[in-house]
């Protein structure tokens, strides 16, 4: 192993300290408890795995989130495809729970509105959105993350922004002041 690659313990120290955002970040795109542990669990085996792909020049939060929200696509398509192959005329009512604890960073029943609220996004509006806005990451870090410019990724945000103002109640408190 190279001397500027974390050790195993320096990983799950790093890992440890994301861990409480690496959960809300899942919450907000997967929306069940049970999921969001198995994206999380998942995001820290793949990072350990590829723990030789981290450069020492990097911010370890913006490589683990990068991890996180690929986990977090793929086990939003599987739920899209298990929900479609079970009821495949569309007649169920699109089942979403909003259980589970939540940080400081907003109360219940505001994590549940703004978790409806995003169902409105695109894919890439609400991973912009909730990358910028709730983890406060910058546009610069969030665009090779989605594969789209830093002026594309800040429009993504600020659309995302408009949408969610446009759903949610006047005096809804968006994340990042937004």
């Amino acid at each position: 192993m190279s001397p500027e690659l974390p050790t195993r313990e320096e990983y799950e120290e790093r890992f440890a300290a994301q861990r409480e955002k690496l959960r809300r970040m899942a919450y907000l795109f997967l929306h069940e408890e049970s999921a969001v542990e198995d994206a999380v669990q998942e995001t820290f085996t793949r990072g350990l795995a590829k723990l030789h792909t981290f450069r020492s020049e990097s911010r370890f939060d913006v490589w683990v989130y990068s991890i996180a929200l690929n986990v977090c696509r793929q086990a939003y398509r599987r739920a899209r495809l298990d929900q479609k192959l079970s009821d495949p005329q569309g007649r169920g009512a699109s089942r979403r729970s909003s259980r589970g604890p939540l940080t400081s960073l907003m109360r219940r029943e505001q994590a549940s509105r703004l978790a409806i609220a995003l169902g409105h996004l695109t894919d890439l509006q609400r991973e912009a959105f909730v990358l910028h806005y709730v983890e406060e990451l910058p546009y610069e870090s969030i665009a090779p993350m989605l594969g789209v410019s830093v002026v594309a990724a800040r429009g993504l945000a600020h659309r995302a922004g408009r949408v969610l103002r446009s759903k949610l109640p006047p005096s809804f408190e968006m994340p990042g002041g937004k």
